[in-house]
C-alpha cells in the first residue's frame, strides 16, 4: 500500500507540475520522498528513481540537483539529514534523484568469495562496470549493457526528471553521488561526458577503469571531484594518483581525502554530510 501512495502522490505532483504554465504551483508545506519510474528505450524496460523535494518546493524556482546510484538503498535515502541540515539554514535547498539498478542475478558469470562458494554477479555490476569481454564471450546480450545503462542515466533520466519538475539548470547546477560501483560508474560517466554534470561525489570508487579506459584531453576543464578512500583500500592509490595527475594537468579541481576504516558506509555517509554541507552552504547562517 506504502508503494501505491507513494507513486499516487508524485502522479499529483507531476499533474501540478505539467500545468505550471498555466497557474503558479504551490509550494510543498513540507518535504518529500518519492518514487517515480520511466520506460526507458536504451534498457528496454521500465526502471525506478527516488525523488527528494525540500520543503517549499515549488515549480517556479530552480535547485540544484543531485543525481545518485543505487537509489534503492540506505545510502541515498537522504530525506532526515537533507530535512535537518535545510530546515536549519545550513545548506540551501536542493533536489536529490536517486537511481535504481537491476539487481537481478545476470545468469552471466560466477565468481567465488573466500570460503569457496560461487558469488552470482547481478546486472547492477555490468551497468556500472565498463569491463572487457573475451572473444568467446558466453553471453554476448551483456556486451552492451554498461553503454545502455550510461545512455538511460544521462539521456533519459536526467531529462525525465527535470522536464517533470520543470528545472533548467546549468552543467554547474548538476551534482554526482555514488559508492562503490556506482562511484566507479561516476568515475566513467565523469570522463565520458564531462560537460553534463559539474561536480562529483565519489566514495570508494570500484569498477571506474580509469587508468586503461579512459582518454584525458588535457585543454578540457572536467568537473569538480571529491574522492575519498579508506585506508584499508590501499589499492585505490594508483587510481588517485592517476586521476590527480590528470587534473592537475587539465587544471581541474579535485580533493582527495584518505579516511581510517575500510569499505563501510559509517564512513560514507559522514563524507557525504561533510561535503554537502561544504559545496551547498546556504550562507544565512550566523
Amino acid at each position: 500500500m506504502r508503494i501505491i501512495i507513494i507513486f499516487f502522490l508524485f502522479g499529483i505532483l507531476g499533474l501540478s507540475i505539467h500545468s505550471c504554465d498555466t497557474k503558479k504551483s504551490t509550494p510543498l508545506s513540507k518535504s518529500m520522498f518519492l518514487t517515480d519510474s520511466l520506460y526507458s528505450t536504451s534498457l528496454g524496460q521500465y526502471r525506478k528513481h527516488n525523488v527528494y523535494l525540500p520543503k517549499g518546493f515549488t515549480t517556479q524556482n530552480n535547485y540544484p540537483i543531485i543525481y545518485a546510484t543505487d537509489g534503492n538503498s540506505d545510502l541515498t535515502h537522504k530525506k532526515i539529514v537533507l530535512d535537518s541540515l535545510i530546515d536549519h539554514k545550513i545548506i540551501k535547498p536542493l533536489i536529490l534523484v536517486a537511481s535504481f539498478a537491476n539487481g537481478k542475478v545476470a545468469d552471466s558469470t560466477s565468481m567465488t568469495i573466500g570460503n569457496g562458494e560461487p558469488h552470482n554477479l547481478t546486472y547492477r555490476y555490468f551497468e556500472y562496470v565498463n569491463q572487457d569481454f573475451p572473444d568467446d564471450n558466453m553471453y554476448p546480450h551483456l556486451e552492451n549493457t554498461f553503454k545502455s545503462h550510461l545512455t538511460y542515466f544521462s539521456e533519459e533520466l536526467i531529462q525525465h526528471v527535470e522536464k517533470k519538475l520543470n528545472q533548467t539548470p546549468t552543467r554547474n547546477d548538476r551534482y554526482f553521488y555514488g559508492v562503490s560501483n556506482g562511484a566507479g560508474f561516476g568515475l566513467s560517466l565523469l570522463n565520458i561526458k564531462p560537460d553534463l554534470i559539474g561536480t562529483y561525489i565519489c566514495f570508494s570508487p570500484f569498477g571506474g577503469d580509469i587508468t586503461s579506459k579512459t582518454i584525458w584531453k588535457l585543454d578540457k576543464q572536467y568537473p569538480n571531484l571529491y574522492y575519498r578512500y579508506a585506508t584499508e583500500e590501499f589499492f585505490l592509490k594508483e587510481d588517485v594518483e592517476f586521476l590527480t595527475s590528470k587534473y592537475l594537468a587539465s587544471n581541474s579541481k579535485i580533493e582527495v581525502k584518505e579516511f581510517e576504516g575500510k569499505h563501510n558506509d559509517k564512513f560514507w555517509k559522514k563524507e557525504f554530510n561533510e561535503i554537502i554541507t561544504m559545496i551547498f552552504d546556504d550562507g544565512t547562517k550566523n
